[in-house]
């Protein structure tokens, strides 16, 4: 053992076969790429994975907590590997669509701030400096690019009305401003840009009235669009106006998760993150590189009953072959979470740490060769690891403390490639000016 990795370790300082190595895992030899997730520019690391990603349409990669440094730079690194190496020209995540918009036209034009753009999002789970880091590389990357060559960031989730709401009247306020005022007065309770609005129209509990005042107002938006096309395209263009339109659709998504039963929530939510991929992907004509939770990016369930379909196993149905995952896995360590369910308005974010856990024993096998972080192809794998029952750590932007998120999978079912790192470390909160009220 000590041979092979002194082998591996030989082989990645002298630059012979990249960072391709054998190594043994549980009963078998095993191919991996080793990467170093941190080293967010050294690409060249990759070039060995490039026969498995190169040709494909939509790229997802996971990830097994919601706040750790070397999942978001290991993913931010996969996609700078893929617009520089592969022609990849669309960047999406897990956020809302409307509120991105803004995102985008900073890394095309450097228009605005960036910290101010990053709130669009609404997910304090990429509110950090890996992401942003990301951004400014993007809008670097596209500085002295022509046009059709710059590239693009967008939002797939569908969450909010907060976001696309903002991103429509901030449309007609400079394509149409002499009425922006009726505008804004037809989106009613949108006006003010209210998040926890969408949870106060809470499942089946909903009042009927205010679910019928969401439907005025998203049939209002969408003729008041639709009798202006025309005139909205000759004072933007068509590409500007088709981006403000499909917040209208956005607006439909969040409003269909909130009408139908609680249990319907997860599927469908995932159906209209792959239906908003699918749309990018067409208006762009580009391939995606896809970033959210592993268990949205997987092709199975992740859930105990199988009727929960994830967003990659609808992306699978629309793309096939043209889909590839890849999920993270971690044997110990550091990320950043709200604690369930008390203290996650007193305390706010918190660092947490989790042990190796013996139990799962998916990592305990990965963890056996003795290094840091390694890609692993596990389609052209025949490890029996793979395609039997393991468990592993899977967290998400909550942290039950009293239960380790220990769970169970068959990765081979789950995912095209897994990324194994051995110890991870909190991702870093982007840091803002506090104003007077806290916020």
């Amino acid at each position: 053992m000590k041979n092979l990795i002194l082998l591996s370790l030989l082989l990645l300082v002298s630059g012979v076969g990249h960072s391709q190595v054998t190594v043994h895992i549980g009963k078998c030899d095993e191919k991996v790429y080793l990467v170093a997730p941190n080293e967010t520019n050294s690409l060249d690391e990759l070039l060995p994975v490039e026969n498995l990603v190169k040709e494909k349409v939509i790229i997802g990669m996971g990830e097994a907590t919601h706040g750790t440094k070397e999942f978001f730079n290991m993913k931010a690194k996969m996609f700078k590997f893929l617009a520089t190496h592969c022609g990849f020209k669309v960047f999406a995540i897990e956020a809302t669509y409307g509120g991105t918009l803004e995102i985008n036209d900073y890394v095309l034009y450097g228009k605005g701030d960036v910290l101010s753009a990053m709130k669009g999002m609404e997910f304090w789970t990429w509110d950090t400096e890996e992401v942003k880091e990301l951004i400014e590389w993007m809008k670097r990357y596209n500085h002295e690019k022509p046009e059709g060559e710059k590239l693009k960031f967008y939002g797939f989730d569908c969450q909010s009305f907060k976001g696309p709401g903002n991103a429509l009247a901030d449309y007609v306020r400079k394509a149409d401003p002499d009425h922006l005022d009726e505008f804004t007065r037809g989106l009613s309770v949108l006006n003010d840009s209210s998040y926890l609005y969408f949870y106060t129209l809470n499942d089946t509990k909903s009042k009927k009235k205010e679910i019928a005042a969401m439907h005025e107002i998203i049939s209002f938006a969408d003729n008041w669009f639709k009798q202006k096309r025309d005139t909205y395209i000759s004072r933007s263009n068509k590409e500007r106006y088709e981006l403000a339109f499909h917040n209208i659709e956005n607006l439909r998504q969040a409003l269909m998760l909130k009408e139908k039963p609680r249990f319907n929530y997860f599927y469908l939510r995932d159906s209209c993150m792959a239906q908003n991929i699918r749309w990018i992907h067409e208006f762009e004509n580009a391939n995606v590189f896809a970033w959210a939770h592993n268990g949205h990016i997987c092709k199975w369930s992740p859930y105990s009953s199988a009727k929960f379909r994830s967003m990659g196993s609808y992306l699978n149905d629309l793309f096939g072959e043209g889909y590839y995952n890849i999920g993270f896995v971690f044997s110990e360590g550091n990320f950043q979470a709200y604690d369930w369910p008390t203290a996650k308005i007193k305390k706010g974010l918190q660092e947490f740490t989790v042990p190796v856990n013996k139990k799962n024993t998916l990592t305990t096998t990965l963890s056996q060769p003795g290094m840091s972080s390694f890609l692993i192809d596990l389609d052209s794998s025949e490890n029996t690891l793979f395609s039997t029952s393991q468990r592993y750590y899977n967290i998400g932007a909550v942290y039950m403390v009293d239960k380790r998120s220990s769970q169970k999978m068959v990765a081979k079912k789950q995912y095209d490639a897994l990324i194994f790192v051995n110890k991870t470390t909190r991702a870093i909160p982007v840091k803002r000016e506090v104003s007077k009220t806290g916020t």
